[in-house]
């Protein structure tokens, strides 16, 4: 195992699971500095000066300045000149650090979001650089390692939860405006507060709080950007795994029809939207525990939703197959071999809809092939990897 970032710590008094229920997202905390954390995380990111930064195996890094019409702005720079270009009074903003990545994994796994959607960031600012007041689409927490640096935050009352970034003097966007509760601010709000962060001082940042920044000498600051699990993300991402697996939602709609004819059409889709929506069960989107029973001749199952099944190949007498339980976080695939004969009972059980109830004696009449206690361990097989669950079920806790 390589170095860690090891943030139980980092929000004390507060732990990170307290930290993640009651903070994260929700409201701005600040911590004293901290010479023994900031010494921790420089050597375990090995980065004690910015040439350590520039000495790591970069992606990207932008240059981060202002304008000529004074609003921050960002571009990348060349590799060969990154460095003189930082030299002569430039920002650099590291924002793909290929090694970083084991600490995106844990950054990721710590505060329970999809594999991709925690990043570790480096800012390293030269003396009089500016942030001017902006909102990110994420949540941001920052600490400092090197230096000085001042933030000024505030509540954002324009577009609470936003799904983009947006800066002052920005032109606004049609996406905003579906939530734009407010004329937009030239300046940051005026219940804004000022934090100055020191070597070990850790800043939260909720998505969409108004900031900007300011550093009065070198320094070096290291960033974690959450990318926030959304609501309308998570149920969207289920009714289209269920919706995938009929053909008439993956037809095109190529619309070469008079505007009656595709309200019509519409129409129609929209009720059996409906019905798609019914058929999504809790049960299948927040998977409880499996069950340890084994399966009995008598036992009922219910077909799940959000999984699927498919050949991967056929031997003499046997199948391999593999069974998909879709997640929004992640997609779990458990590969396996089964007995040909299985085959038909398997299909059968794929294409049942979403709640359709089942039982030994359903599998035997699609696979006559099969024993009864060979049926059992098919059922349990299915149960394993989420394509039926067992009636009936305990509420989930």
């Amino acid at each position: 195992m390589g170095p860690r970032l090891d943030l139980d710590d980092w929000f004390a008094p507060l732990g990170l699971t307290e930290f993640s229920r009651t903070v994260l997202g929700q409201r701005p905390l600040v911590t004293q500095p901290r010479a023994g954390l900031a010494d921790r995380l420089r050597a375990a990111l090995g980065v004690h000066t910015v040439d350590d930064a520039f000495g790591k195996r970069v992606r990207e890094v932008r240059a981060w300045f202002l304008d000529l019409d004074g609003n921050a702005a960002t571009a990348p720079m060349p590799a060969a000149s990154a460095r003189r270009l930082y030299d002569a009074g430039t920002t650099a903003y590291f924002q793909e650090v290929a090694d970083f990545a084991g600490f995106e994994r844990e950054v990721a796994h710590a505060f329970r979001v999809a594999p991709g959607s925690g990043k570790v960031q480096l800012f390293c600012n030269r003396p009089s650089a500016v942030t001017k007041v902006h909102f990110d689409p994420v949540d941001v927490i920052t600490v400092q390692l090197t230096g000085r640096k001042t933030w000024r935050i505030a509540p954002n009352e324009f577009a609470p939860r936003p799904l983009k970034g947006w800066g002052a003097g920005e032109p606004i966007g049609p996406s905003l405006r579906t939530y734009q509760e407010n004329p937009p601010p030239e300046v940051i709000p005026g219940n804004v507060k000022e934090y100055r962060l020191e070597p070990g001082s850790v800043l939260h940042v909720p998505r969409g709080y108004w900031h900007e920044t300011f550093s009065d000498q070198d320094s070096i600051s290291l960033h974690l950007l959450l990318i926030p699990p959304l609501r309308m993300d998570f149920l969207l991402a289920a009714l289209k795994n269920e919706l995938a697996s009929e053909r008439h939602w993956r037809d095109a709609i190529y619309d070469f029809a008079t505007p009656a004819e595709t309200a019509a059409r519409t129409a129609a889709d929209l009720a059996a939207l409906r019905a798609a929506l019914d058929r999504l069960d809790p049960r299948d989107l927040v998977r409880a525990p499996l069950p340890t029973a084994p399966v009995g001749p008598e036992t009922r199952f219910t077909r799940a939703g959000q999984a699927a099944f498919g050949v991967d190949g056929l031997e003499p007498g046997t199948a391999r197959i593999s069974v998909s339980a879709y997640g929004f976080r992640e997609t779990q695939t458990a590969a396996v071999t089964v007995p040909a004969p299985s085959l038909p009972a398997l299909r059968w059980v794929n294409a049942l809809p979403a709640g359709a109830a089942l039982d030994v004696a359903d599998v035997l009449r699609e696979a006559p092939g099969l024993t009864k206690p060979e049926a059992q361990d098919l059922l349990g097989l299915m149960e394993q990897t989420r394509l039926v669950r067992r009636s009936p079920e305990e509420p989930l806790s």
